[in-house]
C-alpha cells in the first residue's frame, strides 16, 4: 500500500515538475528562452515580424516581439494597437511552461514602470497544422489575450513540411519540353531553306527543270525505300532478303 502511495507522489511530483515552470529570457534574443535547464523556446522565425494581428474593420495589433517597435511615442514595444497605444514592453516578458506534450507556453509582456499601458498575455499551443495562426481571444484580467497555434510552435529544430513538389519526371518535361520544340522549329525551318536555295541553284545554276529542281532529288527519291528497308531489318534481323549478299 505504502508503495502504491509512494508512486502516485512521485507521478503527481513529476507532473507538477513539467507543468508552470518559469523560463530564462535570453538577454540578446527577446524571441528566445530557456526553461528547466533542458527546454529552449524560440519564437525568432515562427513570424514574419512586425506580425499584424486583425481584429475587426477597426482594430488591429502590431507584434513584433525580438525587436520591438516604434508605437506612439513610445520605441521598443512588443505589442501595439493601432499604432497608438502602448500594449506591451520587450524589457518586461514573462515566458512560463505549462505543458511538454503538447507543448505549451505563455508570454506575457507586462507595462513598464511609469507607463501607462495595457499588458497582453500570448498562449501558444503546439498542434499538427502546418499553418502558424496567431488570434485575438479577449480582454481579460486587465490583459489582451492571444493565441498562437501551429506545428512549429517554439521549436528550435522543427521544420514545416514544403509543399508538394513534381516528380522529376514532370521537372525534365518543363525543361527539356520547350528545347525540344526550338529545335523541331529550327530543323523544319532549315530543311525548307534548304529545298528552297537547292531549287534555285539547280534552276539558274544547271538548267534544271521538273522533279530535277529537287536537290540531291536519287537521294530524296530513294529515302522512303530505305527507311522501309531499314525498319524491316530491326524488326527481321535474320530474316533473308533478295538484293543483299550473305555476310
Amino acid at each position: 500500500m505504502s508503495s502504491i502511495v509512494l508512486l502516485i507522489v512521485c507521478a503527481f511530483a513529476a507532473g507538477v515538475s513539467a507543468n508552470n515552470v518559469d523560463c530564462t529570457l535570453d538577454q540578446d534574443n527577446g524571441c528566445k528562452a530557456t526553461c528547466d535547464d533542458r527546454t529552449v523556446l524560440d519564437i525568432s522565425s515562427l513570424l514574419s515580424y512586425p506580425y499584424k494581428i486583425i481584429v475587426d474593420d477597426s482594430k488591429y495589433f502590431t507584434y513584433s516581439p525580438c525587436n520591438g517597435l516604434e508605437c506612439g511615442a513610445l520605441s521598443g514595444i512588443t505589442v501595439c494597437l493601432n499604432s497608438q497605444d502602448n500594449c506591451g514592453s520587450t524589457d518586461s516578458s514573462t515566458w512560463t511552461l505549462t505543458n511538454n506534450n503538447p507543448l505549451t507556453f505563455t508570454v506575457e509582456y507586462s507595462c513598464g514602470i511609469g507607463t501607462e499601458c495595457t499588458s497582453s498575455v500570448f498562449t501558444f499551443m503546439q498542434n499538427d497544422d502546418n499553418e502558424t495562426k496567431v488570434t485575438y481571444a479577449e480582454l481579460h484580467n486587465d490583459a489582451y489575450q492571444f493565441q498562437v497555434t501551429g506545428k512549429c510552435v517554439g521549436q528550435m529544430d522543427c521544420v514545416e513540411e514544403p509543399p508538394s513538389q513534381p516528380s522529376d519526371g514532370h521537372k525534365k518535361e518543363s525543361v527539356i519540353g520547350p528545347a525540344g520544340l526550338v529545335l523541331t522549329i529550327l530543323f523544319f525551318v532549315a530543311l525548307l531553306i534548304y529545298f528552297i536555295a537547292g531549287a534555285l541553284v539547280m534552276k539558274y545554276h544547271k538548267g534544271a527543270t521538273g522533279k530535277e529542281l529537287i536537290p540531291n532529288y536519287l537521294f530524296w527519291s530513294e529515302l522512303p525505300f530505305l527507311v522501309k528497308d531499314g525498319c524491316l531489318f530491326v524488326i527481321f534481323p535474320c530474316r533473308k532478303r533478295k538484293g543483299y549478299e550473305a555476310i
